[in-house]
């Protein structure tokens, strides 16, 4: 598919499952739009649309996962839900939880309106495989969705736990009632997704703007890695890398990752542009000399301990702990997502480097270091040697700073932590804080059927 900039809006019931919006006389009907092929491409671009919110990709969801860990902190606007996320002291009452819950069910919603109607579509110029390739996308982007609630609110590194999330795989009304999963069902119903995704998108279809064949498996790598099938997700990550569509940058050119749009070693990426613009230059970065109410998600001066210890370590130079206006001292600001002019910073969703660490951390601390090393390598380090990791558990932590180095304020650190059983350790909270607390709101309004997370009240 070509590159489309995301500019016209298809409204598919934009709403939590739970509660009601008042129809606006803009709104399109399903029977409006499900009647073509024109209609269910456009169908697309809406569902596309709602991963660009400002409470999801757009902006807040990778945000929110690094600022409750060791890699963030909150800036200004002495806003009391942004601070309970950096002092690490969640309420079910928190604006951002909400918002973004309502954000990744809007995403479920629109997926399942395409899902359940593009099949119906009676258009002779609509062919068995463009319609398939569409309804991939879907049920890619609806596994997406899925994981992502469940990392950030279900116990998802715990197989035989109750505390999954509510599955949703129809377009729900205003009043429907969707109760959590298990864990395990979760995860079943995300891979079940990803499978009939594989069969149904154009297999040489690598387009990065779009979920392509080789993003589905990417992601197939990452959900696999955190249920804890280890062989799984080194098969899915080994078909990435042996694809060749995408490939990991080296030390003389891996900033590009925040500056080519897309770069090679984008796998999936959301675009924007000067008239659909990013969140992530302003909620991050704001003008060089701005006072600490303009910046939202800033970088925690630990940060820069972590990576002056790490001699050599080029990432470092993504992070500023010293050009800032002396207000943020002695935190500082990720210098990812610069470009002030155009703001059109994209939501980077899959790339290659995470797949070497997903390989690396699957294959083990033998067969996995020469995959480790292929980042630190590339990114200014010496390789490792055997005698440097001699056991899992350094092996473990060396994975998990590598991680931190190459992934920082793009939506990992808390998942990492958490699934790693490490929350407490590097944290100091009680490890069943590890996922925030199911929104209040959403409790009240299914009388209990949703049920809160252990640890939350």
């Amino acid at each position: 598919m070509k590159k489309i900039y995301i500019l016209f809006i298809i409204t598919l019931l934009i709403s939590s499952c739970n509660v009601l919006d008042q129809g606006s006389p803009n709104d399109v009907t399903e029977d409006d739009v499900f009647t073509s092929e024109d209609g269910a491409n456009s169908a697309l671009i809406g569902l596309y649309n709602t991963l660009q919110s400002r409470d999801y990709y757009g902006g807040y969801y990778p945000m929110m996962a690094d600022v409750y860990s060791d890699v963030g902190t909150a800036g200004g606007f002495d806003n009391v839900s942004l601070q309970e996320l950096s002092d690490l002291n969640v309420t079910s009452a928190n604006i951002f939880i909400q918002q973004t819950w309502i954000s990744i069910y809007n995403t479920i919603n629109a997926a399942n309106a395409i899902i359940n109607n593009v099949d119906g579509i009676d258009d002779a110029g609509f062919t068995d495989e463009e319609r398939g390739h569409i309804k991939g996308q879907a049920l890619a982007l609806r596994a997406l969705a899925h994981f992502d609630v469940l990392r950030m609110f279900g116990e998802h590194w715990d197989q035989a736990s109750e505390f999954g999330i509510p599955v949703v795989l129809t377009k729900q009304a205003a009043n429907d009632i969707v109760a959590r999963s298990t864990v395990a069902e979760t995860y079943a119903a995300i891979l079940d997704d990803l499978e009939e995704a594989t069969s149904l998108i154009i297999e040489s279809d690598r387009s990065q703007f779009f979920v392509n064949p080789i993003a589905v498996k990417a992601l197939e790598a990452r959900v696999n890695l955190y249920k804890g099938d280890l062989v799984a997700a080194s098969a899915a990550a080994t078909e990435v890398i042996d694809d060749g569509a995408f490939s990991l940058l080296d030390e003389n050119t891996f900033t590009e990752i925040y500056t080519a749009y897309p770069a090679s070693e984008s796998i999936f990426e959301l675009t924007f542009d000067v008239q659909n613009r990013s969140a992530y230059n302003s909620i991050t970065f704001s003008r060089q000399d701005a006072l600490r109410t303009e910046v939202l998600w800033l970088a925690e001066e630990g940060l820069n301990d972590f990576f002056a210890s790490r001699s050599g370590d080029l990432r470092a130079d993504l992070v500023d702990f010293v050009n800032n206006d002396g207000s943020i001292l002695p935190d500082g600001r990720t210098q990812k997502y610069r470009g002030e002019e155009a703001r059109n910073n994209p939501a980077l969703i899959l790339r290659m480097a995470e797949m070497y660490l997903i390989r690396a951390e699957a294959k083990g601390r033998v067969a996995g270091l020469s995959d480790l090393n292929e980042v630190r390598i590339n990114r200014g380090l010496a390789a490792l040697t055997a005698g440097a990791v001699p056991d899992d558990a350094s092996y473990l932590d060396a994975l998990l700073d590598e991680r931190k180095a190459e992934l920082n304020f793009e939506g990992h650190r808390m998942f990492d932590l958490a699934r790693a059983g490490k929350i407490n350790e590097v944290l100091g909270i009680d490890d069943d804080l590890g996922i925030f607390p199911i929104p209040f709101r959403e409790i009240t309004a299914t009388n209990g059927a949703l049920t809160q997370n252990p640890g939350y009240e």
